[in-house]
């Protein structure tokens, strides 16, 4: 059976990450996770994955890390996590992830 993704990355200016945003909005089953700016940030500051500025390296890392039933929901959770808590600058006492976050672990808190 082909994949509905390929479809998708087939149009011009379609890539993977936009190609999984629609799936998403399609109820479709998911065959990757979306990783836009904010889950390139957020992955590996949790330890999902290595650090990377590659959407596409990072997204494989993911898939091969988390079980395929939370792809259509982990790349939205990591980004709005990034959009909200995780920021370049991250608001860590504010996060529901704190005690298992890697980064965390390494600050000095204050």
């Amino acid at each position: 059976m082909p994949k509905k993704l390929d479809q998708f990355t087939k149009l011009k200016g379609i890539g993977r990450k936009s190609g999984n945003v629609i799936l998403r909005e399609m109820n479709l089953p998911a065959e990757g996770i979306i990783c836009d700016l904010h889950v390139i940030r957020v992955a590996p500051r949790l330890g999902l994955t290595s650090e990377t500025k590659d959407g596409n390296k990072l997204e494989k890392q993911l898939m091969e890390n988390l079980p395929k039933n939370i792809w259509g929901d982990i790349g939205m959770a990591l980004s709005f996590l990034g959009r909200e808590t995780c920021r370049p600058k991250p608001n860590c006492q504010d996060c529901i992830l704190k005690n298992v976050c890697h980064y965390y672990s390494t600050i000095k808190h204050h």
